[in-house]
């Protein structure tokens, strides 16, 4: 680290995790009903804090609101299934259960899992009405991934098939640029590239060894480096694209051998959310109000910081990788 002192980064992670306590009726279900968007973002720090074993009914919870189907709603008290949120609850309860090794837990994850692996489209892509078909695909390949490595099944080839399969999807969409770009959900494509080399790309990588994954992932990487704008924000000031520019920069430069390359991209990006952040938390603009969503991906990207110079494997972080 240069311009951002390890002092200075513990002090800043103790405090937003602080706030995110201070804010926990608006993201736990023991205080009551949630969005469960919000409340997977937190978990993912719990996960990251090593705080899971003193946190076991956070995850425990997440059981009790799971649907008939299989999956989980966007919010916990209604019936109406998303993939989206689906995968990404549970697999922060594949992760958490690494730890907690509880059965109701298993067995809910394993009915995510069916319903996912029956839900696949023809062409490979999965669909949410309020979710692009990539940002969708992307998490349930991501989801697959965890599960594989969480739970010792990296040759299911029924697993395998149908990551493979998404993973084809999300390749034939990417422009000439570099970047992969949706002119409904988000058109600049700073989000979308961002979760499509995180959550397919890398694990194609690690899972399938697809040789062309790397080129895709720097042809990527590299367009991404290109957009970001002179203060180190990305996609005009957005914090929550520029946590998502600068965490997927991390793991890709991690994976690849790469870091002497992006990691004064990633600095000059992560000072900006540090010198643009509110007093406690992140609003999704400079200048907005805190909100819980945006703060915990705030501290997850500090967290990822963290481990970013401490030069500890980053798909550990991702859990692509024991």
């Amino acid at each position: 680290m240069t311009t951002i002192v390890q002092d200075e980064l513990e002090q800043l992670i103790g405090k937003e995790w602080d706030y995110l306590e201070s804010k926990k009726a608006e993201w736990s279900l023991l205080e009551g009903e949630q969005d469960m968007e919000v409340l997977e973002h937190v978990l993912r720090c719990i996960l990251h804090l090593g705080s899971t074993k003193e946190r076991p009914r956070e995850f425990q919870e997440c059981v009790k609101v799971q649907n008939p189907d299989g999956g989980w709603s966007k919010q916990s008290h209604t019936d109406k299934t998303s993939m989206w949120i689906t995968t990404f609850v549970a697999l922060k309860l594949c992760r958490g259960n690494m730890i907690l090794k509880d059965p109701k837990i298993e067995a809910a994850i394993q009915r995510a899992l069916e319903y996912v692996l029956s839900t696949q489209e023809e062409d490979g892509h999965w669909a949410d009405p309020e979710w692009s078909h990539l940002d969708t695909t992307c998490s349930v390949t991501c989801f697959l991934t965890i599960y594989q490595v969480t739970h010792d099944q990296k040759d299911d080839e029924r697993i395998n098939a149908a990551r493979v399969r998404g993973f084809e999807f999300i390749k034939n969409w990417q422009r000439d640029t570099g970047l992969w770009k949706d002119n409904t959900f988000h058109p600049a494509g700073i989000e979308t590239t961002a979760h499509l080399m995180q959550y397919t790309l890398v694990p194609a990588y690690f899972m399938d060894g697809i040789d062309y994954a790397e080129k895709l992932c720097m042809d990527a990487a590299d367009s991404l480096v290109g957009e970001q704008a002179p203060n180190g924000s990305w996609d005009n000031e957005n914090m929550d694209h520029t946590m998502d520019a600068c965490r997927n920069l991390m793991l890709v430069a991690d994976t690849f051998g790469k870091k002497e390359r992006y990691a004064p991209v990633v600095e000059k990006g992560v000072r900006w959310l540090i010198d643009h952040k509110n007093e406690a938390g992140w609003g999704d603009f400079p200048g907005e109000d805190s909100n819980v969503e945006r703060t915990a991906d705030g501290l997850d990207t500090l967290l990822k910081f963290r481990r970013f110079c401490a030069g500890d494997p980053m798909s550990h972080f991702w859990a692509y990788s024991k």
